[in-house]
């Protein structure tokens, strides 16, 4: 599965201010028509809103559990608002697969969704079997516009801004989170599905009433349930490293601190043989560094990530790393490097990515080299004291449904991503995810679903980001790495930080958001020598101006009118 909404690279973004989207109604429908964007770089002020997710219960679908098959090894059950539960880990594929649905979730409609993807296009759906066999499963026809995960918010800003909305369209949470004004381009461009969905309304959704209450409160904007969510890892990512060449080398896949990092890497990288350590990890270096994941709360005042020492000193250990070249250089030289086909080669063998990655290297280079293995460093601070981690909110990615359709085609667009929201365990997920058994896939000597040549031509990630499910370690044709991948997640839960907000259903302010990109354009420039250490308080302070004080006020009232602060 290459659903990564912890770990996608970020690349340049340009400035994404809808906030002169304009719409007009057409008649039977709210589409947008027309929209257009700033002419000048600075973000929009669209509206931010905040509401503790208790109070979002009213407008969620009622949570009713699906008995699906059962893990065999344990997760961890959340006690931190907000913040999802790990699910556990299967090391074998169940032996009883069943239909989770009586019916046919589709009513012969046909629909386009586009969804991002991390990898090559698989071919059309006129020269693709098996998106014509999941669609006859379906009962529906889905015609995907896929676009690459990387870019992928600069062809949703396109898309909003041109008024062209597929009928189906996944945002992942990341990119939300850089589009300023997105509070108003999502009441323009999509429909409310809270008469669909609300309360008992979404008992005909079997497996999307399954979804935790906590993803659906995610869902909400403006007041209204605008999406379908996709539930969450607890972890946004983690450093993943080649563990077949760490133990060829004997090189140390437990660095307890910064130094040995940076040793580590000193190490490995070897340019005549064109062996690199690192990608660009900087992104789990902010807590290595116990950098706050976004605001820190002392004293009685919030202070932002960009604003610690602690920042600072994770852009000078990044810089170093940079200019003693220990990363990639096809990665120090673009955003869009190709960390993953770097790390499958060889190239480089630590980079930042979520636990997702993991479980598609194995898929995808096992067959070919048998001894390929990935592990995940355990958490460490820079200084050798207690690590903290991140954790993601309680959904990761939201699907939404193109404003203005007819209700029965919103009827059947839901019943699809019911179908797609099946999960592990039952025939609708062996469908979506294998497609057709002798067609597309053959099993192990364990049961396990394995893609032939034809599932792997045509068989990329797709359905599986229409309509979201929990999120178990199911890599079941590698048992090894399902034990290892369910420890990590397991050990690594007690150091989840806190945040002063968890728990608390925000919609960014529009001036953060669209300071996002830029602000941290300007710091990798610092960390890759393009403008000198000396510049961070300059961007600062120009961060500050721009916005981040207005941002800091907001969330201020945010922890007062909640009784924190």
């Amino acid at each position: 599965m290459t659903y990564h909404p912890e770990g996608a690279t970020t690349s340049r973004r340009g400035f994404l201010g809808l906030v002169g989207l304009t719409a007009a109604v057409a008649a039977g429908g709210g589409l947008l028509s027309s929209c257009s964007t700033p002419t000048t770089p600075r973000p929009g002020s669209g509206g931010a809103t905040a509401a503790a997710a208790e109070k979002l219960t009213s407008l969620v679908p009622n949570f009713t559990a699906f008995s699906g098959a059962t893990p065999d090894i344990p997760g961890t059950v959340s006690t931190l608002p907000g913040v999802p539960d790990y699910a556990g880990g299967f090391t074998k594929y169940p032996a009883n697969v069943v239909a989770a649905l009586s019916t046919k979730q589709g009513k012969g409609g046909t629909y386009k969704a586009m969804t991002p993807l991390w990898g090559p296009l698989p071919p059309p759906l006129s020269d693709n079997s098996f998106f014509q066999d999941v669609n006859a499963a379906i009962g529906a026809t889905v015609e995907f516009q896929i676009a690459d995960g990387n870019t992928y918010v600069d062809k949703v800003t396109a898309r909003l801004a041109g008024g062209d909305i597929p009928d189906i369209m996944v945002i992942p949470s990341w990119e939300i989170d850089k589009m300023a004004d997105f509070n108003i381009a999502v009441d323009k461009a999509f429909e409310d599905l809270t008469p669909y969905l609300q309360g008992d309304k979404v008992t005909p959704y079997t497996m999307l009433a399954a979804l935790p209450t906590a993803a659906w409160q995610w869902s909400v904007w403006n007041g209204k349930l605008m999406a379908v969510p996709f539930p969450t890892e607890p972890y946004p990512y983690a450093l993943l490293y080649r563990k077949d060449l760490f133990d060829k080398n004997g090189w140390n896949a437990n660095p307890k601190n910064a130094d040995e990092l940076y040793a580590l890497g000193k190490e490995i990288t070897d340019a005549k043989a064109k062996r690199w350590a690192f990608g660009d990890i900087h992104e789990m270096v902010w807590p290595i560094f116990r950098i706050p994941q976004e605001w820190r709360y002392e004293g009685g005042k919030l202070t932002h990530k960009y604003e610690t020492p602690e920042y600072e000193a994770m852009l000078d250990f990044m810089r170093k790393l940079f200019t003693e070249k220990l990363i990639h250089p096809s990665v120090a030289g673009s955003k869009n490097a190709g960390e993953k086909e770097l790390f499958a080669s060889g190239q480089l063998v630590v980079y930042r990515d979520g636990l997702g990655g993991w479980k598609d290297h194995l898929y995808q280079q096992r067959p070919k080299n048998p001894e390929f293995n990935v592990g995940a460093f355990p958490l460490f601070a820079f200084d050798g004291g207690k690590p903290i981690m991140y954790h993601n909110n309680a959904a990761g990615l939201f699907t939404f449904v193109k404003k203005g359709l007819p209700k029965e085609q919103v009827e059947e667009i839901l019943g699809i991503l019911n179908y797609t929201a099946a999960p592990f365990g039952t025939k609708e997920f062996e469908t979506y995810m294998y497609g057709v058994e002798g067609k597309h896939f053959t099993r192990d000597a364990n049961g396990a679903p394995q893609k032939n040549e034809l599932g792997l031509k045509e068989n990329t990630d797709t359905y599986i980001f229409l309509g979201g499910r929990t999120l178990p370690t199911d890599w079941v044709a590698f048992p090894d790495a399902v034990q290892a991948n369910a420890a990590w997640q397991n050990a690594s839960f007690q150091y989840i930080e806190a945040q002063p907000t968890d728990g608390i259903r925000i919609q960014r302010p529009s001036k953060l958001s669209g300071l996002q990109v830029p602000t941290e354009d300007k710091f990798t420039d610092i960390m890759r020598g393009r403008r000198p250490v000396s510049d961070v308080k300059k961007i600062v302070e120009e961060w500050r101006r721009d916005g981040g004080d207005e941002a800091r006020d907001f969330y201020m009232k945010v922890l007062q009118d909640n009784g924190r602060a």
